[in-house]
């Protein structure tokens, strides 16, 4: 019985600690780049301070330069400081000198006070966050409302602390609220958390999800190729398959099967009862529920008996449920004519061993009665009539002996020599043997080998005497004449001659039959000169192939292969027989 696997191949390089470090990779830029947003927003936000603080200092200046034209004192530059300092986001405009000492304050009552505060460098800006009752940024730079090069110092230009003991420089020092900005930037820190956090949610579902995706992906791809796998093994085995559900309903069926059992549409939807023989193996499978194996004889549409072996057995499901059965069978035609050929081999063996016993009796008193006709005839001069019959008598003999030759020749094993023979040199020394009798029956020979350098591997002896068998029954069937030809050439397999004659044809039904010994249609044959040439080129592992038809000739194709055994690409007779067309070629195919 057959289980159907159901759970598909794990994909190893997919765990759960890749998930998890992928997220945390995605977590840790993502609070690198809320961090990066979060300084960007200080950065902003002390950006702005110090732009509005630029903004408030020049715009004091501005009006102490106006003021100095219109001859203003101390009174109007206090004024101008505290309107300066009403913004709701200024906390305190401040004049103060090199020592901090409070020179002018948008609070009054704070002038001549020292203040807190780092004066920058000549040039320069000092800036920075003071906490105390309030928290404030404070900024500071020298105080530039005149034309001179000192600094706060005045010189030319009319001022309204000069007397006041001020040698150094002023400085001009603005007090700003950040509780706004940094709201603000708070804000925009509590959103970025937001888009972040949701960035991240929404990451990990996605890598979550192409994980899946490419597992899915993979999973799919596995089952699509196990698929395109099975269906190539299974169409290109030459092993027929059906299988059927549990009513006997075929669902699949390959290739072979359907050659095998002529559904050129397919077999799927017919029912395995529609099959000769197949009955009988589902009924005996339902009750056993195990493997059967059975020969059956299948007779098909066409009327053709198919002879099979068939393998059957149960399919169970995931639930380890019947779900249908499954048939695998193979032709036996193949086999029962090697059984037949193997039959017909040990008989020709038990035949051979017979005829070589016969054969040795027989020549010893051959020789005896071939030693008296000699005599015989030797003392019958005088007498033409008992000549004639003691000639006749050693002529019989010699026949006789020949047909015992034959018999040994057919008995023995053929023991090769193998060498490299060349086919040209093959051919000529055996067509030189029959030269003389052609001509004397007005027999024209004609032969091409393709490439002239063609080389077979084989027993020259025995190719010789294979070929001379084929030249002397093609010339015995042109007793008026005709052409014998003799073709050598190349394919895939190897090398294959071809021997044709335009005589008198073989008879359709004696085709079977004439490469057995001691078959024959002539009146003094003796019927071992084909079964020779059988035996002879199976015993170099080739074959013998004969096309012929009465009174248009006949045709012998030896096929003598590379490798040993039968090849599958071979050339038909016609391709041999059109050789003369091909000459500029190394092959006939």
């Amino acid at each position: 019985m057959i289980d159907r696997p159901l759970k598909p191949a794990r994909l190893a390089w997919v765990s759960p600690w890749m998930l998890i470090g992928s997220v945390c990779l995605l977590a840790s830029i993502l609070f690198f780049l809320a961090l990066k947003n979060v300084n960007s927003q200080k950065k902003y936000t002390k950006r702005a301070l110090l732009s509005q603080a630029e903004v408030l200092m020049r715009s004091v200046e501005a009006g102490a330069r106006t003021g100095m034209g219109m001859g203003w004192g101390r009174n109007q530059y206090q004024r101008l400081l505290e309107e300066s300092a009403r913004q709701s986001d200024v906390l305190f405009l401040a004049l103060v000198g090199s020592k901090g000492r409070i020179v002018a304050h948008s609070d009054p009552g704070k002038i001549g006070g020292t203040l807190e505060v780092t004066l920058p460098e000549p040039g320069k800006i000092s800036w920075g966050y003071r906490s105390g009752k309030e928290r404030r940024f404070e900024v500071a730079r020298a105080f530039r409302p005149w034309r001179s090069r000192g600094g706060g110092r005045c010189r030319n230009e009319p001022c309204p602390w000069r007397g006041a003991g001020l040698k150094e420089g002023l400085f001009i020092v603005a007090g700003l609220d950040p509780a706004p900005f940094e709201a603000a930037s708070r804000q925009d820190v509590r959103q970025t958390i937001i888009l972040f956090g949701t960035m991240l949610l929404v990451g990990a579902a996605g890598l979550i999800s192409l994980f899946w995706a490419h597992n899915f992906r993979q999973a799919r791809s596995y089952l699509l190729g196990m698929r395109a796998f099975t269906s190539t093994v299974l169409n290109q085995m030459p092993v027929g398959m059906l299988t059927t559900d549990l009513g006997g309903r075929i669902e699949r069926s390959n290739e072979a099967a359907r050659g095998m059992l002529v559904c050129a549409k397919g077999c799927e939807g017919r029912q395995i009862s529609d099959f000769s023989g197949f009955s009988n193996v589902l009924q005996r499978l339902s009750r056993e529920e195990t493997v059967v194996e059975q020969e059956i004889v299948c007779t098909l549409a066409d009327s053709t008996v198919l002879p099979l072996l068939v393998n059957a057995a149960l399919i169970r499901n995931g639930d380890n449920q019947p779900g249908g059965y499954v048939f695998l069978f193979s032709d036996m035609s193949g086999i029962r004519r090697l059984e037949q050929q193997l039959r017909r081999s040990e008989r020709l063996a038990g035949l051979g061993r017979l005829a070589a016993g016969v054969a040795h009796e027989i020549r010893n008193p051959l020789s005896s009665i071939k030693g008296f006709a000699t005599i015989l005839a030797g003392r019958a001069r005088g007498d033409p009539r008992s000549r004639e019959i003691a000639d006749a008598m050693v002529e019989e003999v010699e026949r006789l002996n020949r047909v015992v030759t034959e018999l040994i020749n057919f008995a023995k094993p053929a023991d090769l020599n193998l060498s490299p023979i060349s086919c040209l040199e093959l051919i000529g020394e055996s067509l030189r043997l029959v030269e003389k009798q052609a001509a004397g029956q007005g027999v024209e020979i004609t032969s091409e080998v393709v490439p002239k350098d063609l080389q077979l591997q084989g027993d020259r002896d025995l190719m010789v005497q294979a070929l001379l068998n084929l030249y002397l029954n093609a010339i015995h069937a042109m007793a008026r004449g005709g052409t014998l030809e003799v073709r050598a050439c190349r394919d895939a397999s190897g090398v294959v001659i071809l021997v044709a004659d335009s005589g008198s044809g073989i008879r359709a039904e004696d085709l079977p039959h004439i490469f057995d010994p001691y078959f024959t249609t002539k009146p003094r044959g003796v019927g071992l000169g084909l079964a020779n040439v059988h035996k002879f080129i199976g015993a170099h592992g080739g074959q013998i192939e004969v096309q012929s038809r009465v009174e248009k000739g006949s045709k012998f194709l030896i096929r003598l292969y590379s490798q040993p055994g039968p090849q599958s690409k071979k050339i038909p007779m016609e391709a041999v027989q059109d050789v003369r067309s091909a000459k500029d070629h190394n092959s006939c195919s």
